[in-house]
This record gives structure tokens, C-alpha cells and sequence, in this order.
């Protein structure tokens, strides 16, 4: 099963089972194609509530802007039907977004980021510990561009009922090898506390 047919499958038997269903995504150009394949999928996509992993805190239809991103790629064809909430640091406080999350999809930097958790929050409790509670908060300016991020904290992803990872290109592949026993890589946090329901995609360049 690829990894499209294993989203798809997993937002229907939400929807059979709940009458809705909930996925959050990522930026970055990993998952381009697979967001081009999905939004294509036939699913009662106006039960599908959509959101961030996590996003730059600039305009929305700034190139840099993960929702800006989606909304060119995955918020199209048949997923148009969709119901797109702007990640906001109450999004999983009240009833309007489902929780947890049937699918979150993951992609990472080359420092071994994901989310938009960095190298340099290590030792920030909050964002990387797992005995955290789940939030979503704002951040520093970080990352390329350098600028104010809000992002999903690791408590909360590690909820999703299936995490897939998607790991582009032979470097990345070198990043998720090291990751496995290395604490300063963000990565290694996730690896180390991930759920049973956990899918390692590897993508070509």
C-alpha cells in the first residue's frame, strides 16, 4: 500500500466510524507530490477537517507560508470539499477540530527538525518532552526563512492515531539513521517515543 492509499484508507475508517475525520500536514516541498496524488482521492472529503503541523507566522499568501503552500496543492480537485483550519494555539482546546489526529504527516530538515522543532530546543520541556502536556505554541524566530513559527508540540503529534514520516532524498535517509541515537537531533525524540501506528515513508530526490 503506498503511502497515499494508506492516508486515504485511514480518513475513511474515521469517517465509518466517527462521521468525520482529521489529518495535519506539513510544509516544505517533501510532500508535494503525495498532496497532489490525495487531493484526487474519491473520499467524502467534506468530512475531512484539515490542518498545519505547523507554520511561519507570516501572511498567508506569502510564498512562505505553509497554508499558502496546501492551499496551491492539496486543497484542490476533489479535496476542495475539505474543511481547512488555520493551525492557532487553541485548535485542540475545543470541539471544533477532531483529536486526536487520524493522521499526522511529518517531513524534516536536514538538521534533523520536524514540526517546526529545532535543534535549539533541545532542552525547551514544553515543546520536546513527551510527559508535556499537548499544546500548540508560538515560537521564536527559527529555522530558513528565520522567522516566528507556531507549531504542534511533540505530546501532541505522538497522540495521532498513525504518524507518517516522509523522508526525502539520500541525506535525509543519513539524518533519520543518525537520529536513532543522537539527543541533539529533534528527530530522536520522536523515533524514541513513537506510537505502534508509526510509517516511515522514503521518497526519491
Amino acid at each position: 500500500m503506498d503511502v497515499i492509499e494508506l492516508i486515504t484508507k485511514n480518513l475513511s475508517s474515521s469517517i465509518n466510524k466517527y462521521q468525520n475525520a482529521s489529518i495535519a500536514v506539513p510544509g516544505g516541498t517533501s510532500p508535494i507530490k503525495i498532496f497532489n496524488g490525495l487531493s484526487k482521492q474519491k473520499l467524502d472529503w467534506s468530512k475531512v477537517q484539515i490542518t498545519l503541523v505547523d507554520d511561519r507566522l507570516v501572511d498567508p499568501d506569502n510564498d512562505h507560508s505553509n497554508q499558502k503552500l496546501i492551499n496551491d496543492y492539496l486543497l484542490k480537485n476533489e479535496a476542495k470539499k475539505s474543511k481547512f483550519i488555520p493551525l492557532n494555539k487553541n485548535l485542540n482546546k475545543g470541539e471544533n477540530f477532531k483529536f486526536p489526529l487520524d493522521v499526522c504527516l511529518l517531513g524534516i530538515g536536514n538538521d534533523g527538525h520536524f514540526a517546526s522543532l529545532f535543534p535549539n530546543m533541545i532542552n525547551n520541556t514544553n515543546m520536546l518532552d513527551p510527559k508535556s502536556k499537548s499544546s500548540i505554541d508560538e515560537v521564536k524566530a527559527n529555522g530558513n526563512p528565520f522567522v516566528p513559527r507556531i507549531s504542534m508540540n511533540l505530546p501532541l503529534i505522538l497522540t495521532s492515531n498513525l504518524i507518517i514520516l516522509l523522508i526525502k532524498g539520500k541525506l535525509k535517509q543519513e539524518v533519520l539513521r543518525e537520529s536513532y541515537n543522537n539527543k541533539n537531533i529533534p528527530l530522536y525524540y520522536l523515533l524514541k517515543h513513537r506510537i505502534n501506528n508509526f510509517h516511515i515513508e522514503l521518497l526519491n530526490d
